[in-house]
This record gives C-alpha cells, structure tokens and sequence, in this order.
C-alpha cells in the first residue's frame, strides 16, 4: 500500500504547527511544558503560572484530552531539554514507533 502522500504533508504541517505553539509557550513560560499529553494540553489551556492560553480551539482533544492526530491517536510529547520537544505522530497505522510514524524535534 503506498503512503498517501497528501496526508503525509498535512499531519507534517500539524506537527510545525504544534512546534510554533511549543516555542511560543517557552516565550512566555521561559521553558516547555512538561507531563503526559494531557497534562501538556493543561499547561497550553492556560494552567501555567503565567495563565497564558497558547492552545488554538481548533486543535483536537480526544475524552482523556490529549491532543490527536489525523488519525486520532495521541501524540507522543519528549521534552529532549527546556527548549527542544520531540513530537511524534503514530501515522497512518496508528501504532508509535513503526516505519510510518511522522515526529520533529
């Protein structure tokens, strides 16, 4: 089966996206937030000690509210240091850390 190509390109743009929200979290808290998905998706909804609300309304949460993929998996978040997050897309499969999964650090 050959990969899709456009969503490829899409669930990569997700991922700049969700960078460019990392950084401007780090501008205002001075490092990333830290936790599980959820808890990151706390921190970004304004439960930080500077109240600051960086998450779009836009982005998907699923019940547990943990942001998703297009696929509706959770991504995976791994604060590498204060200024560097490697997210990670489980792609098309829906299984992390297979040959398909999309990530950016």
């Amino acid at each position: 089966m050959q990969p899709d190509v456009g969503v490829e390109n899409e669930a990569a743009s997700d991922l700049q996206r969700i960078t460019i929200m990392l950084r401007d979290y780090r501008t205002i808290a001075g490092d990333n937030p830290i936790g599980s998905n959820a808890e990151i998706m706390q921190a970004l909804s304004g439960d930080n000690p500077r109240q600051a609300k960086i998450l779009p309304e836009d982005l998907p949460l699923n019940s547990s509210g943990e942001l998703v993929d297009r696929w509706g998996t959770p991504y995976f978040f791994h604060q590498l240091s204060r200024n560097s997050m490697e997210i990670r897309s489980a792609g098309a499969d829906r299984r992390m850390w297979t040959r398909d999964d999309i990530f950016t650090r």
